[in-house]
C-alpha cells in the first residue's frame, strides 16, 4: 500500500471512489461541487497497484474559539473500496493527516461520524448537537407583521447580504466555521439548489436571511440567521406564508438548549435532538497557549495518558498562573500541582465547552483534585459550541 496526497490527476477516482461509497447522484452538480472541495482541500490516497483503495478529504477552515481564530481541519468523504476494507488504509490516512495538521499549525479538526466508536479511536468525541422541528405546516406558529418587508433573491443577488449578517451576528460564533467566499460558493451555489429570502428593515438594510429548499411537499429551512427580532418575526411570517403550499415545514440547526419557545403564543411540541459532529484537538500544548486563559486562578496540571494518533499530546501540561497576564504553559515529566487527568477526547468536550467539569466529574470521566473544580468551571466555556456546516 501506498499514502499519497491526491492531484487534479486524480479527480476522477476520487469522485468515483466518493460516488459508489455514499451513493450520492452521479451529475454534474455533485461533480463540480466535489471538484471545488477536492481544489481547496488535502486529499489522502491509499493505493494498491495504482488503484484508489481508500481516501480522506481535509479542508482546511477557520473557527472561531475564545473570541480567537483557530485553524480547523473539516474531515470529509472518508470512503474505502469494498475490496480493500480491513487491511488499515484509513488508519494510516487518518494518521498522516494528524501529522500534517500538527507540523502546519492546525489545533482543531471535527468530522460528521457514520460511528462514534470508530473515530473515537482516532481522538475524535461528540461535541456537537442537532435539533430537528418536523411539524405538519398548518401547525407552523405565525408571528405579527413587522414593519420591514422579505424578498426572494438568487443567489447573486442575495449573498453580499448574507455574507453581511453573518459577520454581523453573534449567533453560532463559538466553535462555528468562519465563511470564506468559495465556502460560500460551494454550500450555498455550487453543490446544492436553494431558495433565497432576505429580510429588510424600513430603510432597506438586510437583517436577516433565510437558506430553504421547497421539495415533495416540505418546506426545508436550511439556514435561518436574524440580528434582530423584527427579522425574526418578518421571516418566521414568510415561513409560515407556505401553509397552503407545502404539507410539512421542516427546520434543523444547532442546538444550543435554548430555543425562544416564549415567542410563540402555540409553541411547537415536538422536535427530535440528536448527537452530531465530533471534533478533537490536534495539538493540546499549542490549543492551551492559544486560548485566552487570563481568569486562572490557580496554578494546575493536565495530563493526557493516552493519544495513540497523536503521541505528542501524552504528558503533563502545567499551567501556572501569571498575575494579569496569560498563564505560563509548560510540559513537565512531573508535577506537584493540583492535576486534571482527562483523555483527549474529554478535553476536546470540556475545552469546547459541549460538557462542564462537574458534568465529567459527576459520570467519573475525568480524575481531578477537588481543589481545582472552580478553577477550571471559570476557565472553560459556559455556553455549548454550535456549527452549521458539515464537510
Amino acid at each position: 500500500m501506498t499514502i499519497k496526497k491526491l492531484y487534479d490527476e486524480n479527480f476522477a477516482a476520487s469522485y468515483q471512489l466518493a460516488q459508489y461509497a455514499f451513493r450520492f447522484t452521479d451529475d454534474q452538480q455533485h461533480q463540480d461541487g466535489l471538484r471545488t472541495l477536492f481544489k481547496h482541500s488535502t486529499v489522502y490516497g491509499a493505493f494498491f497497484d495504482q488503484q484508489l483503495a481508500s481516501q480522506i478529504i481535509a479542508t482546511p477552515l477557520k473557527v472561531q474559539l475564545f473570541n480567537q481564530i483557530f485553524d480547523m481541519a473539516g474531515i470529509g468523504f472518508v470512503s474505502s473500496d469494498p475490496s480493500f476494507r480491513g487491511q488499515g488504509n484509513i488508519d494510516q490516512l487518518m494518521q498522516q493527516m494528524l501529522v500534517d495538521c500538527y507540523e502546519n499549525g492546525i489545533l482543531l479538526s471535527y468530522l460528521d461520524p457514520f460511528s462514534y466508536p470508530f473515530y473515537r479511536r482516532y481522538g475524535y468525541e461528540l461535541t456537537f448537537e442537532r435539533i430537528c422541528y418536523d411539524v405538519k405546516s398548518s401547525e407552523w406558529p405565525d408571528s405579527p407583521k413587522s414593519d420591514g418587508y422579505v424578498r426572494r433573491l438568487t443567489w447573486e443577488k442575495a449573498k453580499d447580504a448574507i455574507k453581511q449578517i453573518d459577520q454581523r451576528s453573534d449567533q453560532h460564533k463559538h466553535g462555528g466555521v468562519l465563511r470564506e467566499d468559495w465556502w460560500y460558493e460551494y454550500k450555498f451555489s455550487i453543490s446544492h439548489t436553494y431558495y433565497f429570502a432576505i429580510y429588510y428593515n424600513e430603510q432597506d438594510q438586510a437583517e436577516g436571511y433565510l437558506i430553504y429548499q421547497i421539495e415533495n411537499g416540505k418546506f426545508n429551512c436550511t439556514r435561518w440567521l436574524n440580528l434582530t427580532g423584527a427579522a425574526y418575526k418578518g421571516l418566521n411570517r414568510y415561513i409560515a406564508s407556505h401553509k397552503d403550499s407545502t404539507d410539512r415545514i421542516v427546520y434543523e440547526k444547532g442546538y444550543d438548549k435554548n430555543e425562544g419557545f416564549f415567542l410563540q403564543d402555540k409553541p411547537i411540541t415536538q422536535a427530535t435532538i440528536r448527537p452530531e459532529m465530533m471534533a478533537r484537538i490536534v495539538d493540546i500544548e499549542a490549543f492551551l497557549r492559544k486560548c485566552s486563559l487570563k481568569n486562572l486562578k490557580e496554578s494546575f496540571a493536565i495530563t493526557i495518558e493516552k493519544d495513540k494518533y497523536a503521541p505528542w499530546n501524552e504528558g503533563t501540561f502545567e499551567l501556572i498562573k501569571a498575575e494579569a497576564e496569560q498563564p505560563e504553559i509548560r510540559k513537565v515529566t512531573a508535577t506537584q500541582l493540583p492535576e486534571l487527568k482527562i483523555s483527549v477526547q474529554r478535553f476536546a468536550q470540556l475545552f469546547l465547552g459541549y460538557c462542564s467539569i462537574n458534568e465529567l466529574v459527576f459520570h467519573e470521566l475525568v480524575q481531578v483534585d477537588e481543589k481545582i473544580v472552580d478553577t477550571i468551571k471559570q476557565l472553560t466555556p459556559q455556553q455549548v459550541p454550535i456549527l452549521e456546516d458539515y464537510f
